[in-house]
């Protein structure tokens, strides 16, 4: 009699435990659906108070976060990019906690809005492409991976084009000063106006090209590269 009793005891410790975390998760749904982000962080959190190994919690604490970090990032304040950290990390144990594959696959393409979202590009296409080999057939995933591809690729080419630029900027001074040395050592006299002006109008033509190469590097920004989670 005494051992049903525990066993009955244990079973009510159990459900017990399991409703809270549930109810705490759907508070903090409730929250969410709202559009009060940051409390419905504080359920989701609580849940998983309860239980860190809670899957639906860590999925939806990172949705919390990920909100938070994509309003403020809208608003160009830098704390967004942590609020966006944060949210990597409650996606990445979602990743470890279900083997689930659709539930994986879910987890996986969040990482990779998460990673998207900070410009860390080459680890959201690492996401994109694990969630596809899940569930090859989701196109918000096909849409954001091929996103991440062409914003990695402009990144890439404007960096090799930086550098291409800074080359001949450095090889122009050196032509440059070299010149203007061959003219001291020849001349040895004042400059005329005419050669000040050239100067003048060369040192023009570089700002020109400086501000017009700087409006090309412009990283795309905007609010519309995101699909919903």
């Amino acid at each position: 009699m005494r051992r049903i009793f525990v066993i009955i005891c244990v079973l009510i410790s159990i459900l017990s435990f399991s409703q809270d975390k549930v109810e705490l998760l759907n508070k903090g749904n409730e929250y969410f659906q709202e559009k009060d982000f940051e409390k419905a962080e504080e359920y989701y959190k609580k849940s998983l108070e309860v239980d860190n190994q809670y899957y639906k919690a860590n999925l939806n604490t990172g949705h919390s976060l990920f909100r938070q970090a994509f309003s403020l990032i809208q608003k160009q304040d830098t704390t967004g990019l942590k609020k966006c950290s944060d949210a990597e990390l409650f996606y990445k144990n979602s990743v470890e906690l279900t083997e689930n594959k659709n539930d994986k696959s879910e987890s996986l393409y969040n990482l990779g809005n998460a990673q998207l979202l900070s410009q860390n590009l080459e680890e959201s296409i690492k996401s994109y492409k694990q969630s596809l080999r899940l569930v090859p057939k989701n196109m918000h995933t096909k849409h954001n991976l091929a996103l991440a591809q062409y914003l990695l690729n402009k990144k890439q080419k404007n960096k090799e084009n930086q550098e291409d630029s800074k080359e001949e900027e450095d090889k122009k001074k050196k032509k440059d000063q070299n010149q203007e040395d061959k003219q001291k050592e020849e001349k040895k006299e004042a400059l005329s106006k005419e050669e000040i002006e050239q100067i003048l109008n060369a040192l023009e033509r570089e700002e020109k090209e400086v501000q017009e190469d700087l409006q090309k590097k412009k990283i795309i920004g905007g609010n519309k590269f995101l699909k919903d989670w």
